[in-house]
């Protein structure tokens, strides 16, 4: 009964967060942050900061929502990026392995792409779908090991 408490006050702070985001009227380069005491954190805007320094993000991928759980270890963030699905795709298979992490799997089509990877304490999962022409988006899972 406890977990399904914690799990409808989570669910209830996004819910405002989300809807607090898309009526405030302000642009994507704003910061907005909501903690609710079971250690759970929402964000948009910014780069969390439990995402490693060395991992990497490119200059045009616009942040949307973020989840910082510090009771899993979890991070997860969704970036936008003015690219197609194939460009964000090659762009983390080079910018990962540089950087110091593992690609442990990567598959999928033109519309979807799942990749796996771990390094500098994380394990990561990357998905990537289209969002139409010359958009992409990807959810990215970080999770502490």
């Amino acid at each position: 009964m406890h977990q399904i408490r914690r799990f409808a006050l989570a669910f209830a702070v996004l819910a405002v967060a989300l809807i607090g985001a898309a009526c405030d009227g302000s642009s994507d380069e704003t910061t907005t942050t909501i903690a609710d005491p079971s250690g759970v954190v929402f964000g948009r805007g910014t780069i969390p900061e439990t995402v490693p320094d060395s991992f990497p993000v490119p200059d045009e991928a616009k942040v949307g929502a973020t989840l910082i759980d510090a009771n899993r270890g979890l991070t997860e963030m969704i970036l936008t990026y003015p690219a197609n699905i194939g460009a964000v795709v090659d762009y983390y298979e080079e910018n990962l392995p540089a950087r110091g992490y593992e690609v442990t799997a990567s598959d999928g089509t033109g519309a979807e792409w799942l990749m796996e990877f771990n390094g500098d304490g994380i394990d990561g999962v990357l998905r990537v779908k289209t969002g139409g022409p010359g958009i992409a988006a990807a959810t990215v899972q970080l999770t502490e090991i």
